[in-house]
């Protein structure tokens, strides 16, 4: 029998939650056990998973489907609090590894992290405390390798799903924003790439300050480095890193006011009735299930006249992607290269290639997760790669831009 608590372990595997988050010091679920010693606080794991919000559950879920250690997906905030950049310390089994690090939120942070932990001498940009050698085998990303893509890189991004993106408001009759489904790919572009005011169904909406006559719209993304940001400002056309003044990462009004924009949480339109963010599908889906729900009543909204959900507008509980949506995404689980590719260097990894590379993957055989999460599966031609690959156009960072 699998336990399932209401809330996601801090960082650690879902079904161990409630109890060790309780103070129990020995914890026994489907043949498991955990002694928590005074050391560390969390399970000795063989792989370790940071990163993204956007596929933490899903991953969460299948680090649970698979039983054992042998997978601890660990969120990108504290589950319980909602707190980022606490330090979690999960024990890598692979290595015998006891690591103490920042929790690493959203995909960028995922992938320095895994960077750092190959490379103690990376360049890439580090939080407080970063993974020690070897404490993370898995970065988990919304992104693509995007500008660090490289043929024969030492990372790949490996896609296991597809996910679509679109905007939210707060609740129906709370929000200013009513006319939202109206908006095209070419409203949200000059919105927030123009900061310029856009007309659908007969109001004006501002992104900046609403004269006479028009509807205040401020506009939202997620925290930085998160790699819906990253997404969306590559859909739309502006800088993830150099954000348009009309853009915003905190929240400007309502009670929580001053509050950063978390990824995949409604609370900035639930705050802020003229606000509107981007917001994936998937995790959407995902939490009217009841996985994690942090949606505070947010309310998805067409683009280009085309629905989110398949079959109409998205039910409040249960429904499916619409892989028609004119803005989809396919997410990964970064490693190294040469741990699930057979290089002939002595760094492969049997076990590790098994969780993820190829169709015939566990992670690609767990279709009912990836679909109960919200996400849809990839197939070729409908999406440009299949499960599990590990093309060279899915690889990242060479000789010349290391890991």
């Amino acid at each position: 029998m699998k336990l399932k608590p209401s809330i996601r372990l801090g960082g650690r595997r879902s079904r161990l939650t409630a109890m060790v988050a309780a103070g129990t010091t020995v914890l026994g679920i489907a043949s498991f056990a955990v002694a928590q010693a005074p050391a560390h606080a969390d399970p000795t794991e063989v792989y370790v998973a940071v990163g993204s919000d956007t596929i933490q559950d899903v991953m969460n879920q299948y680090s649970n489907d698979l039983g054992g250690n042998e997978l601890g997906s660990y969120n990108a905030v504290n589950p319980v609090s909602a707190v980022a950049h606490e330090n979690i310390t999960p024990v890598e089994g692979k290595h015998g590894v006891s690591c103490n690090f920042t929790r690493p939120n959203g995909s960028t942070e995922g992938e320095n992290a895994l960077r750092k932990s190959i490379n103690q001498t990376t360049t890439a940009t580090q939080l407080a405390a970063p993974p020690q050698q070897n404490c993370v085998d898995i970065g988990r990303s919304s992104a693509a390798p995007g500008s660090d893509q490289k043929a024969d890189g030492q990372l790949v991004f490996i896609p296991f799903a597809l996910d679509a993106v679109t905007g939210a408001t707060g609740p129906a009759g709370t929000t200013a924003i009513t006319t939202a489904d109206s908006f095209t790919l070419t409203d949200l572009t000059n919105l927030y790439t123009n900061c310029t005011t856009v007309s659908e169904g007969g109001v004006t909406y501002n992104p900046n300050t609403a004269t006479a006559g028009q509807v205040q719209i401020n506009l939202y993304v997620p925290q930085a480095g998160s790699g819906t940001l990253k997404f969306w400002a590559s859909k739309l056309g502006f800088s993830a890193t150099t954000l348009p003044a009309c853009v915003h990462q905190t929240i400007l009004a309502g009670p929580n006011a001053g509050t950063q924009v978390e990824e995949h949480d409604g609370t900035a339109v639930a705050s802020d009735p003229n606000g509107y963010m981007p917001f994936s599908v998937a995790q959407w889906i995902s939490q009217s299930n009841g996985h994690d729900e942090r949606r505070h009543g947010a309310v998805l909204h067409n683009i280009n006249g085309v629905t989110p959900c398949s079959g109409g507008a998205c039910p409040s509980s249960g429904g499916s992607m619409n892989t028609a949506f004119p803005v989809t995404r396919e997410v990964y689980n970064i490693v190294q290269y040469d741990r699930v590719v057979n290089t002939g260097d002595g760094n492969f990894d049997q076990a590790l290639a098994s969780l993820l590379a190829g169709t015939g993957s566990s992670l690609c055989q767990d279709v009912i997760t990836i679909l109960n999460y919200g996400f849809a599966p990839l197939s070729t031609p409908q999406t440009t790669d299949n499960c599990g690959s590990t093309a060279n156009t899915l690889r990242a960072f060479d000789s010349t831009d290391p890991v």
